[in-house]
């Protein structure tokens, strides 16, 4: 059995990356939890969301600390507002997007080791995580195509375009 020590996630620890238009860092990574749980802190604006995917691995949590997220599940989707949690289990296709002006969340990914996608595909930024927000905007079809080749290593699969149009919420 590893032995493990405690982690103390300060604010100054991680690098802020910008990734798909969300201000993102690395809080808790698989080396501290022995690979059980990781947790990315996030922010964004309204607008910002992500494509349809599957994780062939792990869980996500979405923790909504201020503002207003929509998580959307194999066609069903859900308002998950401040104070609120949304758990998706693995290999069920999801995305979600932000429905409040802004919306800062934690994503708790269980087991740990998809937290590196967001440091292989982000880009640093200099500036402090609560500064200004990325403005949303469609990906370019390149950059999605290397999303997808980084994704292989995770078990990960776009699976397709956001699917918020339409979308009621359950």
């Amino acid at each position: 059995m590893t032995s493990l020590t405690p982690t103390l996630a300060t604010s100054g620890d991680a690098s802020v990356l910008d990734h798909l238009d969300f201000l993102c860092r690395v809080r808790i990574r698989a080396d501290h939890t022995a690979g059980t749980l990781a947790v990315v802190e996030e922010r964004g604006r309204q607008g910002c969301q992500t494509p349809r995917h599957v994780h062939d691995r792990e869980a996500e949590t979405f923790v909504v600390l201020d503002g207003a997220l929509e998580g959307w599940c194999e066609g069903t989707a859900h308002l998950v507002e401040s104070g609120s949690m949304l758990h998706l289990p693995p290999r069920r296709e999801h995305a979600f997007r932000v429905v409040s002006s802004s919306a800062h969340f934690l994503t708790l990914i269980s087991p740990a080791g998809f937290e590196g996608f967001f440091e292989a595909t982000g880009t640093v930024v200099d500036q402090p995580f609560d500064g200004e927000l990325p403005v949303p905007g469609p990906v370019p079809p390149e950059a999605v195509e290397r999303l997808v080749e980084a994704l292989v290593p995770y078990a990960c699969t776009i699976t397709g375009p956001p699917p918020f149009e339409g979308v009621t919420t359950g």
